[in-house]
């Protein structure tokens, strides 16, 4: 888990964390505050067994720092403001020992009172396409097989939030696209549950959609993702610009144009952008 400049979320989940029923998990906290503001807190879940590592910022780094000592059968990628419902990582385990056959596990996002965070969640357990993985995988959702993780390798460190270029997203889509293209499973399972604060308020909207953009047709592209598939996003990018206008809803119809913008210049310039990486 990267943390950086919060203390309150991630006291939320921490103290989630010390609720779950299942008691036999690590905590690797990757650390890029440049104080210690994280040390009284740390300490006052000593029933907890927390590796505190520190790196330079960047959440793609910070993430490989971690998976360089992360050693247990299972590894997930929480947020520092996500938390766990109290037998999550029980469901878990039990969901991976009787699915063997798949590597990887997408759980869904729900706010304290279940209301769904983010995409349309698909209302049964599918097996999940490209597409799929686009749609659905947000790291803090996920799960890997420790076996899984070894076989794909890092982050990309160059994409991301923090990363040192404008690309700011995507890391996630990245990431668990490549087990798919070595031919492991990853399912998503609509039973399972972590909460996450909602992602869609019109600032924040305005703030990211270009840079998210950026990151999301790069890695579309560098996944071999169809054009046809790439206009369809952009199609629908332009189409909710033009609704929201008509609606008078400025900012809004201005953060989808923003979007439009970054999927055409992550699509079509991104490998050039990030140096082929």
């Amino acid at each position: 888990m990267a943390t950086v400049n919060r203390v309150i979320e991630l006291e939320r989940l921490l103290a989630s964390l010390d609720r779950q029923s299942c008691k036999e998990f690590e905590v690797v906290v990757v650390d890029q505050n440049p104080d210690d503001r994280l040390l009284p807190l740390l300490q006052s879940h000593e029933s907890l067994a927390i590796r505190h590592l520190r790196c330079s910022p960047g959440g793609s780094h910070a993430r490989n720092v971690g998976l360089r000592v992360a050693s247990g059968d299972i590894i997930a990628f929480p947020d520092d403001d996500c938390w766990y419902p109290d037998n999550l990582l029980t469901s878990v385990v039990a969901w991976f020992d009787s699915h063997p056959e798949c590597s990887g596990l997408l759980a869904t996002l729900r706010e304290r009172d279940g209301r769904p965070v983010g995409p349309r969640w698909p209302a049964a357990l599918r097996v999940c396409t490209k597409e799929d993985i686009f749609k659905y995988a947000i790291l803090p959702n996920g799960f890997l097989r420790n076996q899984a993780v070894r076989a794909i390798g890092c982050f990309n460190e160059r994409i991301g939030i923090g990363a040192p270029t404008k690309y700011q997203s995507a890391e996630d889509f990245d990431y668990f696209l490549r087990p798919l293209e070595l031919g492991m499973r990853i399912c998503y399972e609509p039973s399972l549950t972590v909460h996450h604060p909602d992602m869609h308020s019109v600032e924040r909207l305005v703030q990211k959609s270009y840079s998210y953009a950026l990151g999301g047709a790069y890695v579309m592209r560098l996944h071999n993702f169809s054009l046809r598939y790439f206009a369809g996003r952009v199609i629908r990018s332009m189409g909710g610009a033009i609704i929201n206008l008509c609606k008078g809803n400025i900012l809004v119809s201005y953060s989808y144009l923003l979007r439009t913008a970054g999927q055409l210049r992550g699509y079509f310039f991104g490998a050039r952008d990030l140096g082929n990486r």
